[in-house]
């Protein structure tokens, strides 16, 4: 038991007052803590610059001129088309003024069909900002508020790119003086915030003869002074100022060597693709993008075309060897077509050569050919997603059948299950995206499948936005591939996000739907394992509202597990009677709940697998709180001990916090306010370390209680 902790009527120690720094006690030392607060690590996520940046000075000295400590919150709004390098100004600007915002930077890409929401912004932002995902509010509708607060005493630069509607740029303005938000955008739909947030629109222009004559150069590493004038005049004259066009053709005459340039603007004369003429009117991405593909080699060209088709923003290197490209990602790259990062993911440089790619798809390629390319991609995608999903939530409950997707292949995370979290949090954006391009492409199968294994990133991450999209989409998906296990497990699954962005009648409607269509098609399924899922699953939806209910759900779902000899029943089981604890102490009835709670934690502790740790040292705060209304004080403080010193030693903060104050009140009813007061401070210290906002209501009560004492 804890030094902090003692058994009723024992003895203590304790400090008063609000303790930083060293603490020191003489005589016998049960325990010495000692506990800094510190902020979380400022965060810098706008990436560099481009090396070769040029031009735009003035641009950037405009920001800097508006700069200003004291001031509100100002949005500066840069558009042009695409391609004209909004996204390098903003770069720039981010790294000549990095000084400037003491609170750090924040960036948030949009995009169409796969990132519309500014709920999904706000949670990627709070948890930059030091929110452990524990501690993220249980309503998102509770995130813009949250946000606010957080930023008051922050100077922040915000970089919100791709946004099309101002309430996506609106719910990320910060609160702190003298923070920035600088957006990019490609059309006029953003001007309402010069009304509703005094935002500056400015117009991004090409850039000037001079200045892309020298980016040009750069670019090539060569010299152009010793190239044919009139033929470098024509190039520059065809790029029409835009960057992207700059970087393209800059790549080909590095590719040709001294000399290049005349035969290079031979070949550009006429637009033979459907992008039209962008920029200032003098120049055609159409003929740098075709002149760029045309020297490709055959396999390069097909490579390319086949990247066209992929739905994601990025490319997992598995899904460029399902289509026989590995040996030519290079000769893509040398191109300046692609670009990778630091973990080997593959994009596009920019999304208008994604658009080239697809139209040389569609001119060149039939509907078949195209449609088994993009099958094989997402097959080689989904064995990489279903080794991380294995290795990051161990054995559990699947429809998806990965005994036979991962038979004889290769492991990319060689078994370890932190290499594999990783992976998945980094392809959050690819995998709603691959979601939704499957079920557009009509291939339900590949849709629900996606879906299922996605959700081993969703369950331990609260992306809630992309939960629901995905879940509701697998389950859509599953639902017109005929396959009732694979709709009923998305359905259940799905109904937790749903309950959560739950903020009106509508959308509780939504939740309560999913749920009982999966109890309905869950009915006539023959696996016990699955329907005692989604009998817990509904127990946890009905907790609040109905806990009488959720308890008979609950026990419908112990049946259910008990009659499955899946060796996954046996977790299942302890949860479903964990969970039927929690709302057996929710209806009042605590000696049922502590009955059923210590049941629970002896399951999980001796499951075939392993003892489940986690879920079992939370187990133990639920057992406290329920021993403590029945009246069982000392087994209380006990048994809450354990939890602390188990979450501690997992490194789980947010729910040792919990338990502080769940001993916390347990003092405090046993009149003995100095370890009330200890077990408070302490748990809103790990409170603030997880960026819980708790931690300001419990500041606010040990300060009422400075003052009363």
């Amino acid at each position: 038991m804890s030094g902090r902790t003692p058994r009723l009527g024992g003895t203590h120690n304790t400090l008063d007052g609000d303790v930083r720094g060293p603490v020191v006690q003489a005589g016998r030392i049960d325990e010495l803590h000692q506990h800094v607060a510190a902020g979380p690590p400022r965060p810098l996520e706008v990436p560099s610059p481009p090396a070769d940046f040029v031009n735009h000075e003035a641009a950037v000295g405009w920001v800097r001129g508006l700069l200003d400590p004291d001031a509100p919150p100002r949005v500066v709004v840069w558009e042009g088309p695409l391609g004209i390098g909004k996204s390098s100004l903003l770069r720039k600007i981010a790294y000549a003024t990095e000084s400037h915002f003491t609170g750090g930077q924040l960036t948030f890409e949009y995009a169409r069909g796969v990132q519309e929401d500014s709920a999904a912004a706000l949670a990627q932002f709070l948890r930059s900002l030091g929110v452990a995902k524990e501690a993220l509010p249980a309503d998102p509708g509770d995130w813009p508020g949250e946000y606010r607060t957080r930023t008051r005493g922050l100077r922040l630069l915000v970089v919100v790119e791709g946004a099309w509607e101002p309430a996506q740029v609106r719910a990320l303005i910060p609160s702190g003086p003298g923070s920035l938000v600088l957006v990019s955008g490609d059309g006029p739909d953003l001007g309402e915030l010069a009304i509703d947030a005094q935002a500056r629109i400015r117009d991004l222009e090409p850039l000037q003869d001079g200045a892309a004559r020298t980016l040009l150069g750069k670019l090539a590493d060569s010299d152009l002074s010793a190239e044919d004038p009139a033929a470098v005049a024509r190039l520059l004259e065809v790029c029409g100022g835009l960057p992207l066009a700059l970087v393209l053709v800059a790549a080909q005459l590095a590719r040709m060597g001294p000399g290049g340039a005349g035969s290079l603007a031979a070949r550009v004369r006429d637009a033979r693709t459907g992008l039209r003429a962008i920029g200032d009117g003098r120049g055609n991405l159409a003929l740098v993008f075709q002149d760029a593909y045309g020297q490709l080699s055959s396999g390069a060209a097909g490579l390319y075309r086949a990247l066209g088709v992929w739905p994601g923003p990025e490319l997992d290197r598995s899904v460029v060897g399902a289509v026989g490209g590995e040996g030519l990602v290079d000769e893509l790259v040398a191109a300046n077509l692609l670009t990778h990062d630091g973990h080997g993911a593959l994009r596009f440089r920019h999304e208008l050569i994604r658009t080239h790619a697809r139209e040389r798809v569609e001119d060149e390629e039939g509907e078949e050919e195209r449609g088994g390319r993009l099958r094989r991609m997402l097959d080689a995608y989904m064995t990489a997603l279903g080794h991380a999903e294995l290795l990051a939530r161990g054995p559990r409950l699947r429809v998806v059948d990965l005994d036979a997707l991962l038979d004889g292949t290769e492991d990319p995370f060689e078994g370890s299950a932190e290499r594999a979290r990783a992976w998945l949090l980094r392809q959050r954006a690819t995998l709603m995206a691959v979601v939704l391009g499957s079920h557009d492409a009509g291939l339900w199968g590949h849709t629900w499948r996606l879906a299922e294994l996605a959700s081993a990133l969703y369950l331990d991450q609260r992306f809630v936005h992309d939960w629901a999209v995905t879940g509701e989409t697998g389950a859509d998906a599953a639902r017109m591939a005929g396959d009732a296990a694979a709709e009923a497990r998305l359905s259940s699954l799905v109904s937790r996000p749903l309950r959560d962005l739950a903020r009106d009648g509508k959308g509780r409607e939504r939740a309560r739907s999913r749920i009982t269509r999966a109890l309905e098609l869950v009915e006539p399924v023959d696996d016990e394992l699955l329907r005692g899922s989604v009998w817990e699953f509904y127990g946890r939806y009905l907790e609040q509202e109905d806990p009488e209910g959720a308890i008979a759900a609950f026990d419908r779902s112990i049946r259910h597990n008990k009659a499955s000899d899946a060796p996954e029943s046996e977790r299942g089981a302890a949860l479903a009677l964990l969970f039927r604890g929690g709302a057996l102490a929710t209806a009042g009835r605590t000696q049922e709940a502590v009955a059923g709670i210590e049941a629970a934690l002896g399951a999980l502790l001796a499951l075939p697998e392993g003892p489940d740790r986690r879920m079992a040292a939370r187990a133990r705060v639920m057992l406290g709180r329920a021993r403590a209304a029945a009246g069982r004080d000392r087994d209380a403080a006990d048994v809450l001990s354990e939890a602390l010193e188990e979450l501690t030693s997992q490194g789980l903060g947010y729910y040792a916090a919990e338990a502080h104050g769940e001993l916390a009140d347990l003092l405090g009813r046993l009149g003995d306010p100095r370890g009330r007061r200890e077990h408070l401070e302490r748990a809103r210290d790990l409170y603030l370390d997880a960026g819980s906002p708790r931690a300001r209501a419990l500041t606010r009560t040990l300060e009422d209680e400075s003052e009363e004492g």
